[in-house]
């Protein structure tokens, strides 16, 4: 019954889902009223009050009545089973069971209620009365009586089938029970006597398992099979059918449920032998924990007594190794415990209880370590709130100091000091507001302190927290009441300050009545000073209204401050009385101002009085000043020589004057048109001065100009001379070209003579012209008509000059050509070279040199060109040879060299037609003839055999084409001379034999050359230096290809600022230097890294800025990178330079020395071109030898001239040794720095004095002499060096002046001519020349003259 009572609710919840409202009857609480509550089921008419059986439903057969509470049917139904039947009699059959017996009730009971629904009402003696319900339209066409008839067919084919259910179902328990008795033996104690014993019970049990399984899986079959005929009967039986399967399926259940059990008797049994095994060390150890806990235990029992009686002397030692103690037990325990729960999980039988109680004797223990655990804690708090109340106790302590030392700095006002002067008051206020504002300050940390404490303390074991929080709460109190004594001290400070503010203030004030009060004076003062001493007096006035003023300016701003610090915050007496106070003070303030307005009016009008002395002041002075000039010039001027114009100070001072007169003038006359009284009557007086001065310094003007025109006219005379001498000489050169080609080359010569004599005459003429500066009018008119016939002169002098240098120039050309050629003539063998020195001494008769006569003899003699006259051979001697024909001098002039004026061709045969090209000769180029000239009769072309000079190509080239085209023109042979000392060299690399060391001033004869070529290129990277922020272009590989800087794999930046120290040990190292970041580090490879015990890596480096060394942190313990390996940096090898650009004339911007990094941008790049080197094949004039020699980029080679410019003084001797102890030495004369010399003869050395030597003309008087080129020995230096083409041109001569070129003005006035005694209403004069007397600008200023016309004279 119970378990039907439990199964009923679910059951009809189920059902009432699947139930279908009927067609017809409205359900309850609608049309038709519920029943009451408590009142028993009402059935429906003719149809018993029972619920679908769960086969019934799955059928699809649905309930056809109206919903109904699932409580009313279970009571329902508990009252069908428990009330008894008063249709049935009761008692039990003779061999009758219990449960035949219910049934048998159960059937009689369905068959009165049947009969009772037939019958149409009644029902049992006593029974409740119910409602019959209506039945629905389709159940009131059924037959009762078939149905009838089938309940009973049911009810009676159900109590046949029910007892063989019944007996089925007790006969599968008891073969469950079998299996029960069978595994018997299993249950005792696995141990090794009992093995055969328990091993032939599990074979039976599980024999005994496998029959019981059988039976049970029969009697569910024939259950099932049951059921689906229980299914077709009558309502009223198949739920009685239903009900007694519900019975009959828990005991299956509950037999199946124990059957399990025994299904795994053999693991269980295996688990149980385990569980043996395990057992004993499972104990062993449990009771070595046991006795851990109980030393805990009794360890913790003094500290549970110190707690109770005397907890502030707890040891904390005590603690410790009680809480260690605890720590260890636990430690042991705990896995001890887990191990024994895991295991009496999967046991069964006898092993089980002793595994638990394995397990109740470790909670036992655990036990006792919680209390053990719970007495440390206690005590542990105890001993942490100790410390916190004694600091707290310790800051209550120290505010009371506090408060104390607070109320002695207001110990001067409680001492009856209230009448304190204002700045004492003033310090004591100030320490009281420090002295309060830190009381306050240390309360409010104390009761910041106490807060956080208390919190810390509610963290701590209940009591220990308790006993702390209520001593902390005391405290907090305590706290309180310091603030309040503080606020109140403040409130009293308050007062006290608003006291002293009005005293403060009244102090000012009546510091600033003081001041006024002398102000006042000083005033009364000026008003009866002398005009003499009313500056001074107005000045020490000013200075004492300055002083007034700023007292007053002091008490205004005290007052505006210090009236917001007493606005009254209540109405109370004392605050009224300040207010009051402050408004006296206000009105006391403003008197002052108004004094002051006073004052001032009264210093204006002194002020006034003061300018109008001070500005005719400084009119007498400028006055006085001008006057003592005037004096001093007139005095001056009567020492001057008559015979020489006034000085030129004479002129700047005289402009001076004139200046100051003028500017003196000027002021009076503003100060006239604007003066009034006193002041006018004063400025006519001074008026009067001022023409009187100017009067007398106009007699000394008149004076200078009177010299002046004088000397002017003297000038004008020799002016003239010069230009009818010039005039003279440019006429006598009145030729034409034709005339010019008539005369002989005698007669030419002195044509061109004339010429230089003529220009030289025009120079002179130009110099005096220029000399017009200072003259006087009409000597400036005669010099302007002067040099309009100056200009006349020039421009034809010019003209016929031209013409006949031009036809001097190309005769003397040819004459010396032809001549040249004669002696190329004369010199050559018959093998085309020429031998000079052969022909020399045929000339020279054996002599070192060739005279005129001996040079115009060989001519006569051998008559080797019949058009060569004796005048034009000497003329073509004087040029070749203007200073004596001399060995070196002969050699080189019948050296044949042209220069090529047109690309042409060299080719290795004379006939174009058949020969080859050798190479192209560009423009530029100098050639050396090698042969005769010869004239292809078939292409009318004249060539020349010939040598390429810069690179010794040979072969023959066109001088001349058909139709007159030259290629060629004549050059002189090639010479270079050393700028510096050079080695000469056998071969033409670098790193031949040297055949001798030429000296600075050295002259070579050019053999071949110039040989441009490139250096070896070197190697450069863009970047930046780590050691200083210098970026630029690192060269890391030399010319020669030597390495001077390589990548480097050891490079490391600082990514964060790290400490480097001098040891990797944290705790015994000292730092070296801070590293900042983005600093470069070499890494030491040497040395291993290093990893301390509080973690991360460090290792050993070097600073690339400095070099120092010493251990950085490479990555922290908490995994921060401190370095970080850099990409692309070099370490240099050797010195480095550092560019600034790539190219190769880039400067060196610095030098990394080795060990130095360098962090790279890109990739390196070689430099474009390298170093420029030219070769020459040189001879030297002084030992003959030959050899090459390597110009680098300062130009140790350079073309030599003969013309050159001297550059330190020099003697010019007469004789070659410059050495006086071998010879007399004759000084001709000092060549100065920079002139000109012609050298005529090539520098030799001078083995007496070792100096390098020329012969030389001197271009200024043509006086000829030898020089010293350079001095001896390795630092000597030059003397003289080539002119370049500008050096050469020839300076410009004097020029006349461009003025005198124009008309000059018919009166031009003076620079210095003195204005009008009376210059108002009349025009003030201009100067006469841009710069005035003082340098500056004129002294007056106006339009000038315009235009170039005739009467006009431009400025």
């Amino acid at each position: 019954l119970p378990a039907c009572r439990a199964d009923i609710p679910a059951m009809l919840k189920g059902w009432q889902s699947a139930v279908k409202k009927p067609a017809v009857q409205p359900a309850w609480g609608q049309d038709r009223p519920r029943p009451p509550q408590g009142s028993p089921p009402q059935p429906q008419k003719g149809v018993g009050r029972t619920m679908p059986s769960p086969a019934f439903r799955a059928k699809g057969h649905t309930w056809q009545q109206e919903e109904q509470p699932a409580e009313a049917i279970v009571e329902e139904q508990e009252q069908m089973l428990e009330e008894p039947q008063a249709t049935t009699t009761t008692g039990k059959r003779p061999g009758e069971t219990d449960r035949q017996y219910k049934v048998r009730m159960m059937a009689e009971k369905i068959r009165a209620e049947a009969k009772r629904a037939r019958e149409g009402g009644g029902g049992q003696p006593g029974a409740e009365e119910v409602v019959v319900e209506e039945a629905p339209p389709k159940r009131q066409a059924t037959n009762p009586v078939a149905n009838k008839l089938k309940e009973e067919r049911d009810s009676q084919k159900f109590e046949e089938m029910l007892p063989t259910l019944e007996e089925k179902v007790s006969s599968a328990e008891d073969e469950v029970e079998k299996v029960a008795i069978v595994a018997a033996p299993l249950t005792m104690e696995a141990v090794e006597e009992l093995k055969e014993l328990q091993m032939s019970a599990i074979r039976e049990t599980e024999r005994a398992v496998k029959v019981a399984s059988t039976a049970l899986l029969k009697i569910r079959r024939e259950m099932e099979a049951f059921q689906k005929q229980v299914d077709g009967f009558a309502p009223t039986v198949k739920e009685q059918a239903d009900e007694e399967m519900d019975k009959l399926m828990p005991r299956l259940d509950a037999s199946q449920a124990r059957l399990e059990e025994f299904k795994t008797v053999r693991k269980d049994h295996e688990l149980a032998l385990q569980g043996e095994k395990l057992f004993g060390d499972l104990a062993q150890r449990l009771a070595g924990v046991e006795i851990d806990c109980e030393k805990a235990s009794m360890m913790s029992e003094p500290l549970a007594k110190a707690l109770d009686t005397t907890p502030n002397e707890i040891n904390t030692n005590e603690i410790r190794e009680t809480k260690e103690a605890v720590r260890v037990a636990q430690a042991t325990l705990a896995p001890t415990m887990r191990l024994i729960s895991g295991k009496v999980a999967g046991l069964k039988g006898p092993i089980r209880a002793k595994m638990l109680d394995l397990q109740s004797r470790a909670e036992a223990s655990q036990s006792l370590l919680d209390r053990a655990q719970q007495t440390v804690e206690e005590a542990q708090s105890r001993a942490a709130a100790i410390p916190i109340l004694r600091q707290a106790q310790e800051r209550v302590a120290s505010i009371e100091d506090v408060l104390m030392k607070m109320r002695e700095t207001e110990a001067p006002f409680l001492m009856g000091l209230e009448t304190m002067a204002a700045e004492d008051a003033s310090e004591v206020l100030a320490r009281m507001d420090k002295a309060g504002s830190l009381a306050q300050s240390a309360i409010a940390d104390a009761a910041k302190y106490v807060s956080l404490k208390t919190v810390e303390v509610g963290r701590l074991a209940e009591g220990a927290a308790e006993a702390a929080r209520k001593e902390l709460d005391g405290i907090k109190q305590q706290l309180d009441e310091g603030m309040e004594r503080v606020k109140r001290f403040q409130v009293e400070a308050g007062k006290r300050r608003c006291v002293n503010l009005v005293e403060v203030v009244r102090t000012k004030i009546e510091e600033a009545e003081t001041s006024i009060a002398k102000m006042k004076e000083a005033g009364a003062e000026l008003l009866t000073t002398e005009a003499g001493s009313l500056a001074s007096a107005l000045e020490k006035a000013h200075v004492i209204e300055l002083e007034a003023q700023t007292a007053v300016t002091n008490a205004r701003r005290e007052l505006q401050e210090k009236q917001h610090d007493l606005r009254p915050l209540n109405a109370s007496q004392e605050n009224m009385k300040n207010n009051s106070e402050i408004l006296r003070i206000k009105v006391r303030v403003n008197y002052m101002e108004t004094e002051l307005n006073k004052f001032r009016k009264v210093a204006k009008e002194q002020e006034e009085k003061i300018k109008v002395g001070k500005s005719l002041t400084e009119v007498l002075d400028g006055l006085k000043e001008a006057e003592q000039e005037v004096d001093a010039i007139s005095a001056e001027s009567q020492g001057w020589p008559k015979d020489q114009p006034a000085p030129q100070e004479a002129h700047q001072s005289m402009g001076d004057t004139q200046n100051k007169l003028s500017a003196a003038t000027m002021q009076v006359e503003r100060k006239l048109s604007t003066a009034q009284g006193l002041e006018l009557k004063e400025l006519r007086v001074v008026f009067g001065r001022l023409q009187r001065s100017q009067s007398k310094f106009d007699k000394v003007k008149e004076a200078v100009r009177d010299r002046g025109r004088a000397l002017s006219m003297k000038t004008v005379k020799e002016a003239a001379e010069a230009v009818r001498k010039a005039e003279v000489k440019v006429a006598s050169l009145n030729v034409t070209s034709a005339t010019l080609g008539a005369l002989s080359v005698a007669k030419l010569e002195s044509m061109h003579n004339q010429v230089v004599a003529a220009n030289e005459l025009i120079d002179a003429a130009r110099s005096l012209l220029t000399q017009s500066h200072g003259m006087e009018t009409s000597a400036k008119v005669e010099f302007a008509r002067l040099h309009l016939r100056f200009k006349q002169i020039e421009r034809k002098g010019k003209a016929q000059a031209e013409v006949i240098s031009k036809h001097w120039e190309q005769v003397s050309t040819q004459t010396t050509q032809h001549v040249l050629d004669a002696l190329r003539a004369a010199a050559r063998r018959g093998d085309g070279r020429y031998d000079s020195d052969a022909l020399f001494n045929e000339l020279s008769e054996g002599s070192g040199e060739v005279t005129e006569s001996q040079f115009c003899d060989f001519f006569t003699k051998h008559k080797s060109d019949l058009s060569l006259s004796s005048e034009k051979v000497k003329l073509a001697f004087g040029l070749i040879a203007p200073h004596g024909l001399m060995r070196k001098a002969f050699t080189f002039a019948l050296a044949d060299f042209y220069k090529v004026i047109r690309d042409i061709t060299i080719t290795d045969e004379f006939e174009i037609h058949s020969a080859k090209k050798v190479r192209k000769l560009e423009v530029g180029e100098v050639v050396e003839v090698t042969g005769e000239t010869k004239k292809d009769p078939n292409l009318n072309l004249e060539r020349v055999k010939c040598r390429a000079v810069r690179d010794a190509a040979a072969g023959w080239a066109t001088l001349r084409s058909t139709a007159g085209a030259t290629y060629f023109a004549r050059a002189q042979k090639p010479f270079v001379w050393c700028a510096a000392d050079v080695a000469m060299r056998s071969e033409h690399q670098p790193e031949s034999e040297v055949v001798r060391e030429l000296k600075l001033g050295e002259v070579l004869e050019l053999v071949e050359g110039p040989r441009e070529e490139k250096s070896g290129t070197d190697l450069r990277v863009r970047g930046a230096a780590c050691s200083e922020d210098i970026s630029g272009w690192l060269q890391v590989r030399s010319k020669n290809g030597g390495a001077l800087a390589k990548l480097s794999t050891n490079i490391f930046k600082c990514v964060e600022a790290i400490a480097m120290t001098d040891t990797s040990d944290f705790d015994n190292c000292t730092m070296v230097r801070r590293i900042d970041s983005g600093e470069a580090l070499e890494m030491i490879v040497d040395q291993k890294a290093a990893k301390p015990g509080e973690g991360g890596t460090r290792q050993k480096f070097k600073a690339c800025r400095d070099g120092a060394l010493g251990w950085v942190t490479v990555e922290g313990s908490q995994g921060t990178v401190y370095l970080k390996k850099a990409a692309k940096h070099y370490t240099c090898l050797d010195a480095a330079p550092l560019h600034a650009g790539l190219g190769a004339e880039s400067t060196v911007v610095r030098i990394l020395m080795p060990g130095e990094a360098f962090a790279a941008f890109e990739e390196p790049k070689e430099v474009s071109g390298g170093e420029k080197q030219t070769s020459y094949c040189v001879r030297d004039l002084i030992e003959g030898k030959e050899g090459w020699v390597t110009s680098t980029s300062i130009n140790e080679l350079q073309p030599w001239s003969p013309k050159c410019k001297m550059l330190r003084t020099a003697t010019l001797t007469s004789g070659f040794p410059a050495n006086e102890a071998a010879e007399v030495i004759e000084v001709i004369r000092l060549l100065e720095v920079g002139e000109l010399v012609t050298i005529t003869e090539h520098p030799t050395k001078d083995t007496s004095s070792n100096q390098l030597r020329a012969r030389c003309v001197a271009e200024r008087d043509k006086t000829v002499g030898w020089v010293t080129v350079s001095e001896a020995g390795s630092g000597g230096s030059l003397l003289l060096r080539p002119a370049t083409e500008d050096e050469l041109k020839p300076e410009p001569g004097p020029q006349a002046s461009d003025d005198l070129g124009e008309a000059a003005p018919t009166t031009p006035p003076l620079a210095y001519a003195a204005p009008p005694a009376d210059p108002r209403g009349q025009k003030r004069p201009l100067p006469t020349t841009a710069p005035t007397f003082g340098g500056g600008k004129p002294v007056y200023k106006g339009k000038q003259f315009k235009g170039t016309g005739k009467g006009k004279f431009r400025y």
